[in-house]
This record gives structure tokens, sequence and C-alpha cells, in this order.
């Protein structure tokens, strides 16, 4: 009973990989070719993600120094604002 158990299913993987041996080779190299324009499909948007992340890095760093820029100017702004009410409360 045992040796059924192991001796059937040994059988049936012998049977299917003579199957999948049996195949045509122009059926594999199709499949071979669909894989490569696959991964070369797949690279190409890698690249095009690759870019829009750098140019999304970009924005964020002129955005970044924007802000910067613009706290600066309102610091300047608010010290000349307070040396200008200084400047009146004292006459």
């Amino acid at each position: 009973m045992f040796k059924k158990l192991l001796i059937l299913p040994f059988i049936a993987v012998v049977l299917i990989l003579a199957g999948c041996e049996a195949q045509k080779s122009s059926s594999v190299e199709a499949a071979i070719a669909e894989a490569k324009a696959a991964a070369d499909s797949a690279a190409g948007k890698a690249d095009a993600a690759a870019g829009k992340a750098d140019a999304a890095s970009k924005t964020a760093q002129r955005a970044e120094a924007m802000t910067e820029q613009n706290r600066s100017a309102l610091r300047a702004l608010n010290d000349k604002i307070d040396r200008m009410f200084k400047t009146i409360s004292r006459k």
C-alpha cells in the first residue's frame, strides 16, 4: 500500500515532465521572445519611473528652496515692521 502511494505520484510526475519535453521548439522560442520583450518593456517602464522620480525630487527641492526664501523674506519684513513701530513709539 505504501509503495503504491509513492510509485503512483512518481509515475504521474514522469509523465507530466515527458509531456513538457515533447513541446515544439518554436513554441519555446516564442515564449522566450515574449519574455525578453516583456523584460525590455519593464526596463523601459523602470527608466521612465526613475525619470519621473528624479523630476519629482527636483520639483520638491525647488519648492523647499522657495519656501525657505519666502520665510526669509517674511522674517526681514517682520524685522522692518518691528523697527518702524519702535521708531513710531519713540516719537
